[in-house]
């Protein structure tokens, strides 16, 4: 009977340890930086519905961002420009575009914007040509072989930013311009990217609605990417240390004449 009883009490008990949750890692505390909290207290316009760079920003403490994208067509010619050249016309249009509209509001509840930024990525293959968001399906995992195929690719992202005078001297706003580029190695054929790859990772989907088709930030970045030479914000969509410095420039330093600045372009 002692025994039953002890047997008893022992039933409800576990020889499995109880495992002790880890603490909640505690979030980093916000970036220092005057230039984040002078645009955290001001209207900060992204001119851009990219979730990604919206992302970047905010990862780098720039939370108080009103989003208005560009409705202007990305209709330049190509063919009359360099890439360069391609990218960074089609972040000033997209800037200004968003600057020109957002001031004929005039609407006494709704300050004018203290800043506009802009931005645009292209994809520029080995040959020269100049890649931007797949057209359908076939035409991303057209897109995605190629880049395997020649191997090395450059990410060009332009940045403009804007903010109006304080001396409203013409033409009432002061602008400034970045291209970074960021150099791209893709895995090969032979070395665990063959084209059944390729097609299951265009059927994920994740890279359908960016330049190149995929997202190093991601699946892409794993699958598909060997290495890259320089920096990796610029291919996720936006140069974050560049684009503050721009803001600083155009807000702060507004007697310096514009220069649109970019990095030397590399030879593959």
């Amino acid at each position: 009977m002692a025994d039953n009883e002890k047997a008893g009490a022992g039933a409800g008990k576990s020889d499995v340890p109880i495992r002790q949750s880890a603490p909640a890692r505690r979030a980093p505390l916000p970036l220092d930086v005057p230039i984040i909290k002078h645009l955290n207290s001001k209207r900060t316009i992204l001119a851009s519905a990219s979730p990604r760079r919206k992302a970047l920003l905010a990862q780098m403490g720039l939370t108080n961002l009103e989003i208005i994208p560009s409705t202007k067509p990305e209709d330049l010619d190509k063919s009359a420009y360099g890439p360069h050249e391609y990218v960074a016309a089609t972040g000033r249009q997209k800037a200004l575009d968003v600057y020109e509209t957002v001031l004929q509001t005039h609407l006494e509840s709704i300050p004018d914007p203290d800043i506009v930024i802009a931005a645009d990525t292209i994809i520029v293959t080995r040959d020269g040509r100049v890649l931007e968001k797949p057209k359908n399906e076939a035409d991303h995992i057209r897109m995605i072989k190629l880049m395997r195929d020649t191997r090395i690719h450059k990410v060009l992202t332009s940045v403009t930013v804007i903010a109006p005078r304080e001396d409203a001297a013409y033409p009432g706003y002061a602008i400034a311009t970045h291209t970074e580029e960021t150099k791209v190695f893709f895995c090969q054929e032979d070395d665990g990217l063959p084209d059944d790859v390729i097609e299951a990772y265009v059927k994920t989907r994740e890279g359908a609605d960016k330049a190149g088709g995929y997202a190093i930030q991601g699946i892409g970045g794993m699958l598909l990417v060997e290495r890259i030479e320089g920096s990796v914000d610029n291919v996720v969509g936006l140069p974050v240390r560049k684009c503050l410095a721009l803001a600083e420039k155009v807000i702060f330093q507004q007697d310096v004449e514009e220069v649109a600045e970019e990095d030397e372009p590399a030879d593959y």
